[in-house]
């Protein structure tokens, strides 16, 4: 019901990882290989009720499929994800008569697995980055770098904003920590743009 009516929250950058793997690895336990390990002896006693709960998952895929940053972190999701979940859903959805979304749940497969594919490539062309780019806990290139105004360390946004959900302290050095305390690193990131586009370029002019 939530993600029908909003979706902005659950496809923030700070959330969307987190929303996607958990949905992932949530399918995959109740649709993959180890499904029959999910037994309880009283299914009404414990309101468990496995096929709603699938039909529930896939019907919040579709209603958040729109987001390009929800679909992307579908596809990067290492622990749960692989082309095959959503063709195991589809086996599960037609034995518990969810058929009426099969369609929907089939094109936002299709969307995923091309943007997991279009990240392979994009992540091909990224060779030699200076260390300078990489963010020290990800080890990822970063996209909005901020300083932290303890330990003058430089980070990605996302990064530490994740980490302030549940510590709210510079994971350098423990000091207290706010994310209105942090402050962008302009000049970095404007280095960053021009690496990433001059590697862009270069694939462009390959091809």
């Amino acid at each position: 019901m939530l993600t029908t009516e909003i979706k902005s929250i659950f496809c923030h950058p700070i959330m969307v990882d987190r929303i996607a793997s958990m949905l992932n690895y949530l399918l995959l336990q109740l649709v993959g290989p180890n499904k029959k390990n999910l037994k309880v002896n009283d299914q009404k006693e414990y309101a468990f009720n496995p096929a709603n709960l699938v039909l529930n998952i896939c019907e919040i895929y579709i209603n958040l499929s729109k987001s390009e940053s929800f679909t992307l972190a579908v596809s990067q999701d290492g622990r749960s994800y692989s082309p095959e979940l959503f063709k195991l859903a589809d086996n599960v959805l037609v034995r518990i008569g969810g058929v009426g979304i099969l369609g929907d749940l089939d094109q936002f497969a299709k969307s995923v697995e091309e943007a997991a594919n279009q990240k392979r490539e994009e992540d091909e062309i990224l060779t030699d980055v200076p260390d300078e780019f990489l963010d020290p806990i990800m080890s990822t290139v970063m996209t909005d770098p901020v300083v932290l105004p303890s330990s003058q360390i430089t980070i990605d946004r996302q990064t530490i904003a994740r980490h302030l959900l549940s510590d709210q302290t510079d994971p350098f050095n423990r000091s207290p920590l706010t994310m209105d305390m942090v402050k962008p690193n302009v000049e970095l990131q404007r280095k960053i743009q021009d690496w990433l586009s001059q590697k862009k370029l270069i694939v462009v002019n390959y091809k």
